[in-house]
């Protein structure tokens, strides 16, 4: 333990300095003698926050759990960039004020010795430091309001709130040369180089810097952060893996994440006392640092069921479902059900676009090709919207199929029984999802209950519709299956999806009790008059 009571230059006892605040301060001491101006920061970094300290990328991921102390680091981190960087100008900013109003501005305020700050604004929300260096405090709602920034550093709170384009915007306005220093020659005359016609400084350092702090979540900081990092580092039991590949890492960017337990401060029970009564998703998102969740999730537990690929054996039963895009993208999706141990495997996925009748039902054939002869558990599930109308004067999406000797059903209609169903499954662990499949896991990952447009941004009960196209596929194929895989019933369907087993006499029955059963009688098929007398 370091003794702080004396001062390191003159020996002279210290005391507690004045913060901004009038306060006495969070870690700075002062020298008690008048002559020495000397300023401690008592501050000492645990191992995890050392690292983010030592770290000199261009930006830098500051992500972990609750009370991993992701916001004294920033702070510290921002102190260090202050002092070394006179005339420089340093961003702090958050979704909306509140967010690092009563977090890191009021932390600096209640910490920073009040003999550091040569002026301040509470209306333009701004401290003049005694080197030049100005820190702002602003809102991050409007990506517009920082377009005329040139800033030394920024420290973005509660990434994981703000819109991707303000990380974007962010980026382009770091470029104040104060934070670096010009190469000089062996004459000591400053180095430039020519661009176009003009002499552009050559720095021989650079300490620019940009933090974007959070709890980790599944949205941008997690593609445009975690998965463009050149390194990424792990403090404490992380269990998601970050092998990003290595086209894809940008060296200017780093990242650290943080479980909550690595913070040796916290009281002994903090782990167990926060996880009561929580989901396993929230106390793996919000305690040890997983990026697979995001608030307001559809189907948050999911994501726990992923598992490797593997081939999956012939006698398996199949299913199949297709949601149709033009210019949205077009999916299909097989699953395969394991029904000794009841678990339905989502083995693959196809996506595609902008294709014709022709090339979609060439497709169909091509990635069931596998599949033996009486392997379905039933006919291929279609859109209900696409599917077959009463109205023969229309010829829907699933009539032209016929054509082409695919003969597809309509999905179940019902949004909240599809929701209740799949998450049922989720939570039974009746499910598993192959890595392969990364445009459905992707979707999960997003896929959100919409909010009711509040400050507090509560969630509602329906789904944000955009982004979907795999995940209803999926919805569908597990409203086909009974409440245990187990108890799996079937007939004997061709890869045309026609049940061998039914008489003609049989298919009119089946496709009347469908029409009578419907959920919405606008989306599902069949006669126009009754097939019985």
């Amino acid at each position: 333990m370091k003794d702080f009571s004396k001062c390191p230059r003159c020996s002279s006892p210290t005391k507690k300095a004045i913060a901004w605040s009038g306060t006495p301060s969070e870690f700075w001491l002062e020298c008690t003698n008048p002559g020495c101006n000397t300023y401690i920061n008592t501050y000492i970094p645990q191992a995890h926050q050392s690292a983010f300290h030592r770290d000199d990328h261009l930006l830098t991921g500051n992500f972990g759990g609750y009370g991993s102390g992701k916001t004294l680091t920033s702070r510290e981190e921002l102190y260090k960039h202050i002092f070394l960087t006179a005339s420089g100008t340093s961003l702090v900013g958050a979704n909306v004020s509140s967010q690092y109003e009563q977090t890191i501005k009021r932390d600096i305020e209640y910490d920073i010795p009040k003999a550091f700050v040569a002026d301040s604004s509470t209306m333009k929300a701004y401290h003049d430091f005694q080197n030049g260096h100005r820190l702002l405090f602003r809102p991050f709602d409007d990506v517009d309001k920082i377009r005329s920034y040139n800033l030394t550093s920024f420290v973005i709170v509660e990434a994981s709130e703000c819109k991707k384009e303000v990380f974007t915007q962010l980026k382009t306005r770091l470029r104040n040369t104060a934070a670096g220093i010009q190469k000089k020659d062996k004459h000591g005359d400053p180095v430039f180089k020519v661009k176009g016609n003009q002499q552009v400084p050559v720095m021989d350092a650079d300490w620019r810097r940009g933090i974007i702090e959070s709890n980790p979540d599944s949205g941008w900081i997690r593609t445009e952060v975690v998965l463009r990092s050149g390194e990424v580092q792990k403090h404490g039991n992380i269990l998601d893996d970050f092998n990003v590949p290595e086209e894809d890492r940008d060296p200017f960017i780093s990242t650290h994440i943080t479980t909550s337990e690595v913070n040796a401060f916290l009281p002994e029970n903090f782990i167990e006392q926060n996880s009561q009564g929580k989901t396993q998703w929230w106390i793996q998102k919000y305690l040890y640092g997983s990026f697979q969740y995001a608030a307001g999730l559809v189907y948050p537990n999911a994501l726990q069921y992923i598992e490797d690929d593997f081939e999956i054996p012939k006698h398996w039963k199949r299913i199949i479902a297709y949601d149709y895009g033009l210019s949205d993208d077009s999916v299909f999706l097989l699953g395969a059900i394991d029904e000794e141990k009841g678990i339905v495997h989502i083995y693959d996925e196809v996506v595609t676009n902008d294709k014709n009748i022709a090339e979609l039902a060439r497709l169909y054939f091509e990635v069931t090709k596998d599949i033996p002869s009486g392997g379905l558990v039933c006919a291929p599930i279609i859109d209900p919207k696409s599917g077959s109308r009463r109205d023969y004067d229309k010829k829907t999406l699933a009539d032209h199929f016929l054509d082409y000797n695919i003969a597809f059903k309509p999905g179940a209609v019902n949004k909240d029984a599809r929701i209740y169903r799949t998450n049922t499954y989720i939570e039974l662990g009746y499910i598993r999802i192959m890595k392969r499949c990364k445009y459905l896991i992707d979707q999960l990952r997003e896929y959100k209950f919409k909010t009711d447009g509040s400050d507090e941004q509560n969630f509602t009960d329906k789904p944000v519709d955009k982004n979907d196209h795999a995940i209803v596929c999926l919805e569908w194929i597990l409203m086909e299956l009974p409440a245990d895989p187990r108890n799996l019933l079937y007939g004997v369907y061709n890869r045309k999806a026609e049940d061998l087993t039914l008489t003609m006499e049989e298919k009119k029955e089946k496709e009347y009790a469908e029409w009578m059963f419907a959920d919405d009688e606008e989306d599902y098929p069949i006669f126009d008059t009754p097939v019985f007398e």
